[in-house]
């Protein structure tokens, strides 16, 4: 009975994307002994009966209502568990830490018996931390873990790495490897700290070590490599970032993942990439871009160019290179709809970049709507007061 409302905890809490939206009504029948299961890609539903008997629970569950990432919801479905059990206990505790809700997920923790926390929760609590900034308490909780595993290590890396504490993550990674074979998660992670932090030196010892030590981590490498492009063009060296980048991905024989975007819009799925023009109304999506950037600049933005990471062509301009961002014309492709949704929910493959981060705060505040991104490592609530629920620690 407990998967059920594990599945739904989830789901409520961690939607990734709406691909797999359904059209139509789904009865669903799952007996106290059965095996639930769900990929974590399936939409949220809205819960339109929930019937609960000795023997059986008979969800029903309307077709998505594009909840993705409604917290509200999850925290409604897990109350109405009469005897909360591990896994759901953990499945909220990870839905508030995707969420911004750090301190939640760590009074949730708290609550959990000692001798039941496990390595899941305890990855998942770590998780929240590092999302929200609680580098104490994050240190509290990992130093009473007596059983640190290569996962929990690496959560706590990249704490630290998030905040910008490269010392303590490198320290927590050579002591790992005095008695364990090296990760490379772990490097990957404090890479991608080190890419915001645009620490160049830093990020080119980590990145050679990656290479010396995880000559066959081939995907990994190419993560690394393009992290360290990224990092050469946001200081404004694009040649060096473009030559390094195509000479480590030809050495390496591996391509780049494309970033895509996607939005659901009467239900319609749309997708987008990069200055996408393909579009029936892709005139009205870069008229409503121009809007946005003429608001933005009003109201005192100014785009920022280091997230910039290719040389800019004679015909662009700083502004039009950001503003053809994925997540941009997503979300300008719901402000074109009449009436505007009420809430504009996005889903990107890749990590958000900083820039649209910023616009993207200030576009709900002027717009007074509420947005919702979940990108590869999170979802960003981005509401009408111009804060994210990220409180930039993404």
């Amino acid at each position: 009975m407990n998967r059920v409302l594990d599945f739904l905890v989830n789901v409520f809490g961690f939607s990734d994307n709406f691909r797999m939206a359904l059209n139509k009504d789904y009865e669903v029948e799952i007996s106290d002994d059965s095996e639930a299961t769900a990929s974590k890609e399936f939409p949220v539903f809205e819960t339109s009966k929930l019937l609960i008997s000795k023997k059986k629970m008979f969800i029903k569950v309307k077709k998505e209502v594009g909840k993705s990432g409604s917290i509200d919801q999850a925290r409604d479905v897990y109350k109405s568990v009469s005897n909360p059990n591990i896994i759901t206990n953990t499945s909220m505790i990870n839905a508030y830490g995707l969420n911004g809700m750090g301190m939640e997920a760590i009074n949730l923790y708290r609550e959990i018996p000692i001798d039941e926390r496990n390595e899941v929760s305890q990855i998942c609590v770590l998780n929240a931390c590092s999302h929200s900034g609680l580098l104490d308490e994050a240190w509290n909780i990992y130093n009473e873990i007596n059983i640190k595993t290569e996962k929990i290590i690496t959560i706590m890396v990249d704490c630290l790495s998030r905040l910008f504490v490269f010392d303590e993550a490198q320290n927590l990674i050579d002591s790992y490897e005095k008695s364990h074979r090296p990760s490379v998660v772990m490097y990957i992670t404090m890479l991608s700290g080190l890419r915001n932090h645009r620490n160049i030196d830093l990020s080119e010892k980590v990145y050679h070590r990656m290479k010396s030590i995880f000559p066959t981590e081939k995907d990994s490498l190419v993560s690394g490599a393009i992290l360290l492009a990224n990092i050469y063009s946001s200081l404004g060296e694009h040649q060096q970032g473009r030559n390094f980048r195509s000479n480590q991905l030809r050495e390496l024989k591996q391509k780049v993942k494309i970033g895509l975007s996607w939005t659901e819009v009467n239900d319609e799925l749309v997708q987008f990439k990069a200055h996408d023009r393909s579009h029936p109304r892709s005139s009205e999506i870069y008229a409503e871009l121009d809007r946005f950037a003429a608001e933005l600049i009003a109201h005192g933005y100014k785009f920022d160019s280091s997230w910039i990471t290719r040389p800019i062509r004679e015909y662009e301009t700083i502004q039009s290179v950001l503003c053809g961002h994925s997540e941009k014309l997503a979300i300008a492709y719901n402000f074109i709809q009449r009436p505007i949704p009420s809430i504009i929910q996005v889903t990107k493959n890749l990590r958000i970049c900083g820039d649209c981060h910023a616009a993207t705060k200030l576009i709900a505040k002027i717009r007074q709507r509420d947005i919702i991104v979940r990108d590869a490592h999170r979802i960003h609530h981005f509401h009408s007061n111009g804060k994210c629920s990220c409180q930039d620690h993404f």
